[in-house]
């Protein structure tokens, strides 16, 4: 019995709390409102759920003209409709105090026509961001690292619109001066800010030790490498890159020779785990190059295998066969690693298209994977380094 008298008691509390949310529902989505935002394209739900956040408006001037300024910038329903979802507050903000001047500033540091409406629509709410506060001093902090590149400007704010969010004074300036002190200044330092912008909203400490590391695996301050190994730290987890530490071990690398790796090449730790693996089962079990080639030329190790490495090969196979590489190698020997880090273009003018018509088809057969040939380019009659 007093398990019923519980059940009947939680029924009625529940009918109770029913009845006092629709109720609630009936009062907060002001009917007036909710017709609104679906003749600007809104589903019911939606425009629902948007006129119960805002229960008290008694007048809809504001959101009408917010919605006039927005299709006055060529903004589709579609834009609008985003716009709101993500930031619903700016369809009260004043339009000539508030929204248009931001709009003008944007369109000022580079935004313009889809751009613009594309960006706004994804990031709507830096629309309530502090223009003097915060838009004007984060953005002249850019413009003096990335200047005089405005399109650098709007990819970097288009990849990471949360910079305009926080006061630059917290965490970008800082993170900035320290990293001048660093010798990462210039073009370096716009090269960190396209490529890696979280570093820069990171807590001074967590950058210094990304430094820190850097340091110990042998880098040093002012060095043009230094911005790569702080680059590539910052990419990856610990646990990630002490793994593919312990990769490098297994494969029979000692730690100084680690070390040279990834002080030549450090954005080669950035790569996939797999594919590290693949290169070093390709060019010391398959191919028998000896490791101390690759502590000289690491980046080999990040070329796509299937894509670049073993296609050069099948075409350097094919031209020997040939006979046609023999006067070539009497003047200035080519190793393998030599082949495999030409540019696209070097080595298709090189090696494929200068040897005739009959040939150059063949040797662009094989070297775009519709040639089947036994030999994958990995035999022992390859060169060596």
């Amino acid at each position: 019995m007093q398990f019923l008298a519980s059940l009947v008691s939680s029924s009625r509390g529940f009918h109770r709390r029913w009845n006092r949310a629709l109720s609630l529902h009936q009062f907060s989505s002001n009917p007036e409102f909710v017709e609104f935002l679906r003749d600007n394209g809104f589903q019911k739900p939606q425009a629902i759920a948007l006129a119960m956040r805002y229960p008290y408006i008694k007048s809809l001037e504001q959101p009408r003209s917010v919605i006039r300024l927005l299709k006055s910038y060529n903004f589709s329903d579609t834009q609008i409709q985003k716009s709101i979802r993500v930031h619903p507050q700016m369809m009260f903000y004043k339009v000539e105090k508030n929204l248009e001047p931001k709009l003008r500033f944007f369109e000022e540091i580079g935004f313009s026509g889809s751009d613009l409406c594309k960006f706004l629509s994804q990031n709507s709410s830096v629309v309530g961001v502090s223009l003097v506060r915060k838009l004007i001093p984060t953005v002249e902090i850019l413009k003096s690292i990335v200047a005089p590149k405005d399109e650098d400007l709007t990819v970097i704010l288009s990849r990471c619109s949360w910079l305009l969010n926080r006061d630059p004074n917290l965490f970008l300036l800082p993170n900035i001066s320290y990293l001048k002190t660093c010798g990462i200044v210039g073009s370096q330092l716009a090269a960190l800010l396209r490529r890696q912008p979280r570093i820069f909203n990171l807590p001074e400490e967590k950058l210094r030790g990304y430094v820190s590391r850097a340091l110990e695996l042998g880098f040093s301050l002012n060095s043009g490498m230094l911005v790569h190994a702080v680059f590539s730290l910052s990419s990856l987890s610990k646990k990630t890159f002490d793994r593919k530490l312990k990769l490098f071990v297994a494969n029979g690398f000692s730690e100084d020779e680690i070390a040279d790796i990834i002080r030549r090449s450090p954005g080669l730790m950035r790569c996939a785990y797999d594919k590290l693996t693949q290169g070093m089962e390709f060019y010391i079990k398959r191919m028998g190059i000896e490791r101390e080639a690759l502590v000289k030329r690491p980046c080999v190790l990040s070329y796509n295998l299937e894509k670049r490495v073993i296609p050069r090969l099948k075409v350097l196979h094919i031209l020997r066969e040939k006979g046609l590489l023999l006067n070539e190698e009497k003047k200035k020997k080519k190793n393998t690693f030599d082949i495999v880090e030409m540019t696209e273009e070097a080595f298709l003018d090189k090696y494929v298209v200068r040897f005739g018509d009959e040939i150059s088809e063949k040797l662009l057969a094989a070297y775009k994977g519709h040639l089947v040939d036994d030999d994958d380019g990995s035999s022992s009659s390859h060169d060596k380094l």
